[in-house]
């Protein structure tokens, strides 16, 4: 098993702390009190899928189904939505 090191501190007394909200592993350090993810991912959307996405929201889907259907949560859908339609609102 690896090490765990701090992501602030980089201090090697860290202990686990539970659960966050996907089931990955909390830990959290003994120095600094951070509390951290040793393997957090970050899940890349690629271009072609927001392209795909972005012709649903025209053909007027539900935020939901597209949710479902190219597997992105509500929160970054919301967001992309926001950073796409933004440009175009009038000052």
């Amino acid at each position: 098993m690896s090490e765990i090191i701090c992501t602030r501190c980089g201090s090697t007394h860290c202990k686990k702390n539970g659960h966050i909200h996907n089931g990955k592993q909390n830990h959290r350090c003994k120095d600094c009190g951070r509390q951290f993810v040793m393997d957090n991912e970050q899940k890349i959307i690629p271009e072609w899928i927001r392209c795909m996405i972005l012709k649903a929201l025209l053909e007027r889907l539900s935020l939901r189904g597209i949710c479902r259907t190219f597997s992105v949560s509500l929160t970054w859908l919301l967001s992309y939505i926001v950073e796409v339609y933004e440009p175009c609102q009038p000052i």
